[in-house]
């Protein structure tokens, strides 16, 4: 007998009965500081120190603290737990965030203060790639014949609250630093930081893990060096070329309606890119298993390629906003594959160091991106940003490629099919 699959539905409510309904809205709020955290960064230092360029240092130096540190504290999640990791972190962003908006203030040399942007993008927590192991762990709960389905669902999802907290972070950045002071962004998230994410730290699905480091046997983790492969390469590469469409996107967006002389809808524009990532990761959650993780991955990039090779033609902003828009789509479907896939390659007792470190390449690329893409921009214009833009969408769809020729069908799976 034929039995029905299992509704999306139906899947969120058996994820919810393992985790707790309260879980989502505290994993998806824990995400605030770091989605504050780099424009925060940049919004208090051209305030404070009113250099544009010194902002963009400083945010790309926080960009790539995050970065450097990531891979290490997931790698120590895996290791002791996310529960020890996320506290310590908790109490070092906080005090980091503190010691930043005192030294910003002061009349220091610059390398001062990028060196305490990179301890305060370093240290922040990194809830998403946390949460992300959490619920992979919560899917082996999940009966086996819907369990490729259900890692589906949970990464199109965690890919949602991503591309909802990266719209409201800055919104909240924007609206405090207006409203109450530029100091404020970052007050509020170090609180956030010390409450939310401490909460998150001790929730009962700290221990949710698909090996939880206290019942290994001493010296059967698996190495470091087992996780130099071929396929994860490829799926770093993938990430930085995604943050880096992010970065010249944002940053060729921004000079275009500088030049059109209405950079105050950036934020709104911007808004569309976002909202075609969250459409896709909402349509993914219904699509059938049976469609690989590495086609998704294919045709999310081509989109990517046709959305932002667009941006280069036009000044309509209409246009300008539907090219996003599908922009939008390409990338976040490329996002929700490129996580499955890393969930799926990674050992049972390396998930956290895997999806953090994918996490971190997504932030190496938009912070250096974010950075050169000013330069170009101001030496050549939106159109040569947005080209930059366009040509990392096109490394992101050779990738796939390369992707579906390393890889053999099914090798190294678990609960998803790679091709």
């Amino acid at each position: 007998m034929m039995t029905t699959p299992t509704t999306t539905p139906r899947l969120f409510r058996m994820l919810a009965r393992t985790v707790g309904a309260p879980y989502f809205p505290l994993a998806f709020v824990g995400r605030l500081p770091f989605a504050m955290m780099i424009v925060g960064v940049l919004t208090v230092t051209a305030i404070e120190q009113e250099s544009l360029a010194l902002a963009g240092v400083l945010a790309a130096s926080a960009g790539l603290g995050t970065a450097s540190l990531g891979p290490l504290s997931g790698s120590f999640a895996d290791r002791f737990g996310q529960r020890r990791v996320l506290l310590v972190l908790a109490v070092s962003s906080a005090l980091a965030a503190a010691g930043f908006l005192v030294l910003v203030r002061l009349d220091l040399p610059a390398a001062a203060l990028i060196a305490s942007a990179a301890v305060l993008g370093a240290t922040t927590p990194q809830v998403a790639p946390f949460s992300r192991t959490r619920l992979v762990g919560a899917v082996s709960s999940i009966p086996r014949t819907e369990s490729a389905r259900a890692q589906s669902v949970v990464m199109s999802y965690e890919s949602m609250a991503d591309e909802a907290s990266f719209v409201l972070g800055p919104v909240l950045v924007g609206a405090l630093s207006a409203g109450i002071a530029p100091w404020a962004p970052l007050a509020l998230s170090a609180v956030v930081t010390l409450t939310v994410v401490i909460t998150f730290a001790v929730h009962p699905t700290a221990t949710l893990m698909r090996a939880d480091p206290d019942d290994r046997p001493a010296g059967s983790r698996t190495p470091v060096r087992a996780l130099v492969t071929a396929e994860l390469a490829l799926l770093v590469l993938a990430m930085i070329a995604v943050g880096g469409i992010f970065g010249s996107v944002l940053t060729g967006l921004t000079a275009l309606l500088q030049h059109l002389g209405a950079v105050e809808q950036t934020g709104l524009l911007y808004g569309a890119m976002s909202v075609g990532a969250i459409a896709i990761a909402i349509a993914l959650m219904a699509m059938p298993a049976g469609v690989s993780l590495s086609l998704r991955w294919l045709a999310g990039s081509a989109m990517a390629v046709a959305g932002v090779a667009a941006l280069t033609t036009t000044e309509e902003l209409a246009f300008v906003a539907l090219a996003l828009f599908i922009a939008g789509c390409g990338v976040g479907a490329s996002l929700v594959a490129l996580f499955s896939l890393g969930a799926s390659v990674a050992p049972s007792d390396r998930t956290n160091t895997v999806l953090v470190t994918l996490q971190s390449s997504l932030v190496v690329g938009q912070a250096v991106l974010t950075a050169t893409s000013g330069l170009i921009a101001e030496s050549m214009g939106a159109t040569a940003v947005f080209g930059v833009g366009a040509a990392l969408a096109i490394v992101l769809l050779g990738l796939a490629f390369a992707y579906r020729l390393v890889v053999p069908t099914g090798v190294g799976t678990r609960g998803g099919s790679h091709r």
